[in-house]
């Protein structure tokens, strides 16, 4: 029987192959596998908005979605991936209001964007998870004063780096940069570092 597994959200990576879409990128919260969900680009920069706490002039879509639920005493409980069908995710949003919980069908991409707003969990069943989720492996011999002696190595402009000088950081200080790519939304850059943690992956 499959059980539910929490996920956090890892970052936002622009897709170079589908234009104007992005993969948001789920990773299991208490283990190593992680997966994307192809989403479109409203959807990206609302969850990016939140993600970086930024405000909208006026309220966008999920925004009001939000405030609804508020103003009739409802509460985003949970979100969860429930199923794939041809490589399309399919999640449920699970509304309490008083004793009464209400399951409803949506977009993935809607539901994370809700979540975020209202801290609620994000769920997969696990059945899911195992096919869709990879392993990314953290290098044994990376320790703590190497992310320490790392923080200068993170300063250089990674804009202007090649492949083959990405290829020559660690893990460690790849992922940070990937992350600070994603926070500053440089996202070709970010898609550049993920090839690099990819090619170090498959060594």
């Amino acid at each position: 029987m499959s059980k539910e597994i929490k996920l956090s959200i890892t970052g936002l990576v622009y897709n170079q192959t589908v234009v104007g879409t992005y993969g948001l990128v789920l990773s299991e919260e208490n283990g190593n596998r992680r997966f994307s969900v192809m989403i479109g680009e409203p959807e990206a920069q609302s969850i990016a908005l939140k993600l970086n706490n930024k405000k909208s002039p006026r309220p966008l879509t999920h925004d009001l979605i939000h405030n609804l639920l508020a103003a009739f005493n409802s509460k985003l409980e949970k979100v969860v991936i429930y199923n794939m069908v041809n490589d399309v995710f399919y999640s449920e949003l699970h509304i309490r209001k008083g004793e009464e919980t209400m399951i409803l069908d949506a977009r993935t991409s809607d539901a994370v964007a809700l979540a975020v707003r209202s801290d609620s969990p994000i769920y997969i069943n696990s059945d899911i998870m195992d096919v869709v989720g990879t392993i990314i492996e953290t290098p044994a011999d990376e320790n703590t004063e190497e992310d320490n002696d790392s923080s200068d190595e993170i300063e250089v402009n990674a804009d202007d780096m090649t492949p083959e000088e990405l290829d020559t950081l660690s893990s460690v200080d790849l992922n940070e940069l990937l992350k600070m790519a994603l926070q500053e939304e440089k996202y070709e850059l970010a898609v550049k570092i993920r090839d690099a943690i990819k090619r170090k992956e498959t060594k």
